[in-house]
């Protein structure tokens, strides 16, 4: 059903997928489902912002409801807290980690899967143990060995140009944020001299390579320098990926580089600290919070996981072998050649460069043809409205239902009488009957569900 050109939408601008945040009725202190009079965001924008940004998914219904109803006056910096010691956040932080630190297995990185898995546990446990940032960059920075069994040596064969300069650039760009065509001549040759010491052999063992060192290690002292010379860019570097990432910035706050340098390099401490600031508590109307779209690994289990079903994942290459469980999050795979076609479509990272870039959150046509049209989204729609449970209900409690599993928040009382006018203006039929399902395509095609903000 075209909700659009049937008038469904009327003026309930959270479906209508034109304007996000509409004035008039939705103006702060009028109705906004999405502002407090004060301009700070709602429970219900909070708790889904929250769990978006340090959990990668969206709150359950319960999870939601318990947010909005406490009476906590602290209940902001406890659901921090909780999300911060959840094992949500070490998968969806490891997944940023490891597109930045190119973990796949395939061209132009060619890791392979033993090595990607080794190198997977060990930013992963990076994360887990809020181990310093400092101390991680010197492993991977001056490590040799196995690739499959010494993790950290992964870091420099990471790299699609196995030369001097190839890994100068890496280490580079990761810990400092340099580009290397902004470099002045004389300083990539500095860099690159210090890993003209590194060599990668095979062995006899499939696809199994080892980092030794030939000569001078030079990378030691470069490590030192990280925290010496070079210390301001070492801290920026690491937490303008974290502001990008939670507010959209394009250069870090100086505050949060401060702070992060206080709590000894620690990605933990600059999460709760930007996650409990007034930037990040902004109304997305007024406040002018930023929005963009949902991560595709995040988008693709927010639909799994609301219509309880899986997805199929296929590589590129014969190898790695893709048997990957249907059920497996789209956020804890490893590998970065493997992917589907829904994660492909709306722009999974390549891990090829470690740029931010790599990750395109933009909305195409394609996308929204895809949303659109795609009979097996709607037909897994049809997982959520037709159990039992909901043949019981009323339309009105339906409706209740499906905005808080789409929106984490109740329908505004105009939202639901457009809804519930429209289905009393159906006739008997397969349109009335078709209608739950109707509504929680319209939902998940909006921009409210569709976008963090």
């Amino acid at each position: 059903m075209d909700w659009t050109r049937r008038g469904f939408l009327g003026g309930t601008a959270a479906l209508a997928g034109v304007n996000l945040f509409a004035g008039g009725a939705d103006a702060p202190g009028a109705g906004n489902p999405w502002e407090k009079a004060d301009g700070r965001a709602s429970n219900a924008v909070f708790v889904r912002r929250a769990y978006l940004d340090l959990a990668g998914r969206l709150p359950t219904k319960v999870e939601a409801q318990g947010y909005v109803f406490s009476r906590n006056p602290d209940k902001r910096l406890a659901l921090v807290d909780e999300l911060l010691a959840d094992e949500g956040f070490v998968d969806y932080w490891t997944m940023r980690f490891c597109d930045v630190l190119r973990v796949k297995s395939e061209f132009p990185i060619n890791l392979w899967p033993n090595a990607v898995y080794v190198y997977h546990r060990r930013i992963r446990e990076f994360v887990r143990a809020d181990e310093p940032w400092d101390r991680f960059a010197r492993a991977l920075l001056t490590a040799t060995g196995s690739d499959f069994r010494d993790a950290e040596a992964n870091f420099l064969r990471a790299t699609a140009q196995r030369t001097p300069e190839g890994y100068a650039e890496a280490a580079a760009r990761t810990f400092l944020g340099w580009e290397w065509k902004d470099l002045p001549e004389g300083r990539r040759k500095e860099l690159a001299d210090v890993f003209r010491c590194v060599r990668i052999k095979n062995t006899r063992e499939w696809k199994e390579e080892i980092v030794r060192v030939e000569g001078d290690d030079l990378r030691p002292a470069f490590a030192d320098r990280l925290l010496g010379e070079w210390r301001d860019d070492f801290a920026r570097a690491f937490v303008r990926r974290v502001d990008f990432w939670m507010l959209g910035l394009a250069e870090p706050d100086p505050e949060h580089v401060r702070i992060f340098v206080r709590n000894g390099y620690r990605l933990r401490p600059l999460v709760r600290a930007i996650a409990g600031s007034a930037a990040y508590e902004r109304g997305p109307v007024t406040g002018g919070f930023p929005y963009h779209r949902l991560d595709a690994e995040v988008l693709d289990d927010a639909i799994c996981d609301l219509t309880d079903s899986g997805r199929d994942f296929q590589s590129i290459a014969p190898e790695p072998f893709t048997f990957l469980p249907k059920r497996r999050r789209s956020i804890c795979v490893e590998d970065g050649s493997i992917s589907s076609a829904f994660l492909l479509l709306f722009g999974r990272p390549a891990r090829d460069t470690g740029l931010l870039s790599e990750r395109h959150n933009e909305v195409t046509g394609k996308q929204r043809l895809y949303l659109f049209n795609s009979g097996r989204i709607f037909n897994l729609l049809g997982r959520i409205v037709d159990g039992k449970a909901y043949r019981a209900q009323t339309m009105a409690e339906i409706v209740q239902d499906l905005y808080w599993r789409f929106y984490s928040r109740a329908p505004t009382a105009q939202e639901r009488t457009d809804v519930l006018a429209h289905f009393n203006a159906l006739p008997k039929g397969p349109e009335k009957w078709r209608f739950p399902r109707d509504l929680a395509w319209c939902l998940l095609n909006s921009r409210e569900f569709l976008y963090q903000h």
